[in-house]
């Protein structure tokens, strides 16, 4: 496991709090990860409910993560809130849901909070830059602490809001404070919709994309995700290092390259019998040696 911060890229896993969210890094350690991400409360419910964060809770989080040496723990937005959503009810219910995960951020030491861009169901692309920039505005008021919200890449059949590198650049240039807004680069997301990093050479030429678009640096983040879906088929089907339509020479060039050595990789893999998110890492650090 890497002991210091700025070592080759990280490789870790999203880890369950279930138990307690402590309980999330004894299981990134069980699964050999160097770097974390969680939610802090179940995904598909507003409420924290049972997994509200107490001093204890935090403390023995804190604690573990520091032997751990887990230093970039992100945390991951639960799947409701829609921060792009032309109804006002939801909209506000979001922007308070945002601004609870970047307290916890602070309280839990984590530099990330990562968010999907939502859906602003038919209204327009200016709609929805605008509506979600000043949802990122308002949230970061909140801020008590340097945390980054990353602005993830989605893929769907539905819509085509947050698909493209365009959408988030044009987002993060929206908002009154840039440098606390970046980006995690979902590589399942990215190749369903229609960009063919399977192919080294591509996958730099979306990264310079990203860098001239973006901002150099703005990336923190990277969910590491073979695809089962096809290239541009908007299909959101996770599949294990390898095993799908992305193929290894991606995620080897991730691995090796120097451009990503400061990047959290997460995997977000299926769990099932087939292969643990250990046998993922093991892999992916296979491919780190030159």
């Amino acid at each position: 496991m890497s002991k210091e911060k700025n070592i080759l890229p990280r490789v870790g896993a999203h880890k369950s709090i279930t138990n307690g969210i402590d309980k999330a890094v004894d299981r990134g350690l069980e699964s050999t990860c160097e770097c974390l991400q969680i939610f802090t409360r179940p995904p598909r419910r507003w409420e924290a409910g049972k997994y509200s964060l107490d001093k204890i809770r935090v403390k023995n989080f804190l604690d573990k993560a520091e032997n751990a040496k887990y230093f970039d723990t992100a945390i991951h937005m639960p799947y409701l809130p829609n921060l792009s959503s032309p109804e006002d009810g939801l909209y506000n219910r979001s922007i308070k849901v945002l601004q609870e995960e970047i307290v916890k951020s602070h309280l839990l030491h984590s530099p990330y909070v990562i968010s999907h861009l939502g859906s602003p169901i038919k209204e327009s692309r200016d709609f929805a830059v605008k509506r979600t920039a000043k949802a990122l505005d308002q949230a970061l008021e909140s801020r008590i602490a340097p945390t980054m919200i990353l602005l993830e890449n989605s893929t769907t059949k539905r819509r085509d809001w947050g698909k493209n590198i365009e959408d988030i650049a044009n987002v993060i240039n929206a908002v009154n404070e840039p440098q606390y807004v970046g980006m995690c680069f979902d590589t399942a997301h990215a190749f369903a919709s229609g960009y063919e990093i399977s192919s080294p050479e591509i996958l730099h030429e979306v990264f310079d994309s990203i860098d001239e678009l973006v901002g150099k640096n703005k990336v923190r983040v990277i969910h590491l995700n073979d695809s089962k879906g096809q290239l541009n088929s908007g299909i959101d089907h996770h599949e294990h290092i390898g095993r799908g339509n992305i193929g290894i020479d991606c995620f080897r060039e991730l691995m090796q390259h120097p451009r990503f050595n400061n990047i959290s990789m997460i995997l977000e893999t299926p769990k099932d019998e087939k292969i643990d998110d250990k046998k993922n890492l093991d892999l992916l650090r296979s491919l780190r040696k030159k």
